[in-house]
């Protein structure tokens, strides 16, 4: 199902209709990739779906997966022309998140050593034990739990099996989250 058509004015939506000048690197059925004008090194480019969606909460799996697609192939052209030393993946969501243009589209960066990109945060790993909680409210891997017996719970739907209880998480040495 293709988004609908943004109610504002779209840079990228008119590069993909060609009806806005972009130095096209590369094109195919639901992408296109250009140089952006706002380059940080040589090559950077912007791989943008050509249906237009406002960002990752908004596209569809298919064209996030044609995006993610063109990224690495744009990715590997530049190795090949460039040869650079790296290559930074960047891609934003909302003002909150950076994101500056409002049709999703992801940065291939290509680097140099000493190029003077930074990372925009400094990274200070915290005791797993620290985690814990969070990861047992974001885990995707099992359904929640109905919990009837307890006083104001609803109870499961008629029918329902029995959810089995998770295994306890593992670290890479074997040991456990939870004591």
């Amino acid at each position: 199902m293709a988004a609908a058509a943004p109610p504002h004015y779209c840079v990228f939506c008119a590069i993909v209709a060609g009806k806005h000048p972009a130095p096209v690197v590369y094109e195919d059925s639901a992408t296109v990739a250009f140089l952006d004008i706002t380059a940080v090194t040589p090559g950077h480019s912007l791989i943008v779906p050509k249906t237009h969606a406002s960002d990752l909460w908004e596209i569809t799996p298919e064209d996030w997966a044609a995006v993610a697609w063109a990224a690495h192939r744009v990715a590997q052209h530049l190795r090949a022309k460039l040869n650079p030393d790296g290559i930074t993946l960047f891609q934003a969501n909302g003002a909150a998140g950076w994101q500056d243009v409002f049709h999703l589209h992801v940065h291939v960066v290509p680097r140099t050593e000493g190029d003077n990109l930074h990372r925009p945060w400094v990274a200070s790993p915290v005791p797993l034990e620290m985690l814990e909680g969070l990861r047992r409210r974001l885990d995707m891997r099992h359904p929640p739990r109905h919990r009837a017996a307890e006083p104001g719970a609803p109870a499961a739907p008629a029918g329902s099996a029995p959810v089995a209880q998770p295994r306890r998480p593992l670290l890479r040495d074997g040991s456990s989250t939870v004591p």
